[in-house]
């Protein structure tokens, strides 16, 4: 186009966002997708994986506020579309230079000590993976739980980090049997959390327990009560369940610190509770040094050895931020009760009268010095928290209720305090006077669910 006086006006040149990437066998390609945006790949040659998933050929995933990285092992073609706050290639000259051949290794030693189990009729390998901070666990954690599902084990992954939850809501411990695929495009990396809306990916029911705290040194005895109390449900499940028995549990822990103090303790605790017979340590000689001594001559409760290994955390972990973090719980509870963008929900809305609550949450003090429930009344302090539905009756103690499992979330949408009334919204319909509430400590509200 022309304008007189102007001459002609160049045309605005238009960027594709649309890219191919080539791997090596062993190399990988790192990529951090920011909040709000989405990133969409395809495998069109070769073979490539996410955490441990195969990706399909020729399919579309498609991934939102995420960092994360894509792995081939013999090679592939991606084509990438959308933009990215960062990405770059790992190359590596051999597969034996990719930490992530040590964690092939590790799998594949796991896959002998099934066999034997499923030969032998006794549990299968029970792993749990400890470090500091930011080593990459709960992904080495995923990894090895793609890859047992991969090959028909039915693993049961426990996750014991209340700062990330695994098929629930962040402040929470849990435990699922996978024995279907984890969805590689879930906010979480583990999958969607149970709603009622049709997936693709079949849905895992996870046993989930409340903690209503970020950090496992906040209450340490009621964590190592729940603790206790999530590993009786996970043995009875391991002695009911025979292809589960064989395959074995995973554990996913909490950031620990490299000086010792508390979090070895609750690191202990895990290993006696659950049985553990390996701990794998990732990125911190330290750590690796303190566990081997605490257990060299220690044995589990059906007389095996405790094996410590350590391993070198992938080059590819990156730091995530407050803002990061916050918008990935924000994503976990929006699509509890809303879907995401390939499928949506509808949750109910209700208007319930304050005396037909009944709620409790931890109390600020007590004269013993131990954090218990106390019965709340509704307020307008309550408004845009979730809360905990437990499984329990409004008869039972606090004493019960706090160690009682979850049945699901309800989102306190608006609280009028002078009409008495509370619009709360839950992901499915049903009387909520029945069940009592928790309402935790963390996390706290961020977000406005009905704009």
């Amino acid at each position: 186009m022309s304008i007189p006086g102007l001459g002609q006006i160049p045309a605005e040149t238009v960027t594709s966002a649309t890219r191919t990437i080539r791997l090596n066998p062993a190399w990988e390609w790192r990529f951090e997708v920011p909040p709000g945006g989405t990133l969409t790949l395809k495998v069109l040659s070769g073979t490539a994986e996410k955490d441990g998933v195969e990706l399909a050929q020729r399919s579309a995933y498609s991934f939102a506020g995420i960092k994360s990285k894509i792995l081939t092992w013999h090679g592939c073609e991606l084509e990438v579309e959308g933009r990215c706050d960062d990405d770059f290639t790992a190359e590596y000259t051999n597969p034996i230079a990719n930490p992530a051949t040590s964690y092939l290794n590790l799998h594949a030693r796991l896959v002998e000590m099934r066999i034997a189990a499923a030969r032998e009729r006794r549990e299968g390998p029970r792993v749990l993976i400890a470090g500091p901070s930011t080593t990459g666990k709960t992904t080495l954690a995923r990894t090895l739980t793609s890859y047992a599902t991969r090959q028909g084990y039915q693993p049961l992954m426990v996750n014991t980090d209340p700062d990330e939850g695994m098929l629930s809501f962040p402040g929470t411990l849990s435990a699922a049997v996978f024995a279907t695929i984890i969805d590689p495009e879930a906010v979480t990396g583990w999958g969607s959390t149970p709603t009622s809306g049709p997936s693709t990916v079949p849905v895992k029911l996870p046993l989930v327990y409340y903690y209503g705290r970020k950090s496992s040194e906040e209450d340490p005895d009621f964590y190592r009560e729940l603790v206790s109390r999530l590993a009786g449900t996970v043995s009875g499940r391991l002695s009911d369940d025979e292809a589960v028995k064989s395959s074995g549990l995973i554990v996913d822990t909490m950031p620990i610190s490299e000086k010792g103090g508390i979090g070895l303790d609750l690191i202990a605790h895990m290993v006696d509770e659950l049985s553990i017979n390996i701990i794998v340590v990732l990125g911190s000689t330290r750590l690796n040094a303190e566990l081997t001594k605490r257990f060299a001559e220690e044995k589990t409760s059906l007389g095996e050895p405790i094996s410590v290994l350590m391993l070198d955390k992938s080059e590819g972990v990156v730091e995530r931020g407050e803002h990061f973090l916050q918008h990935s719980r924000e994503a976990v509870i929006k699509e509890y009760f809303f879907g995401d963008a390939r499928r949506s929900l509808s949750p109910q809305i209700q208007q319930v009268d304050f005396d037909s609550l009944t709620i409790y949450k931890p109390s600020d003090y007590s004269s013993y010095g131990d954090d218990t429930l106390v019965r709340e009344e509704p307020s307008s302090l309550m408004q845009h928290w979730t809360l905990a539905v437990m499984h329990a009756s409004l008869r039972d103690s606090p004493e019960t209720l706090r160690v009682a499992n979850v049945m699901g979330f309800v989102y306190v949408a608006d609280v009028d305090e002078e009409r008495r009334k509370m619009k709360i919204l839950a992901p499915v319909p049903g009387r909520l006077g029945d069940r009592p509430l928790i309402m935790g400590k963390w996390p706290e509200p961020f977000i406005n669910l009905l704009g």
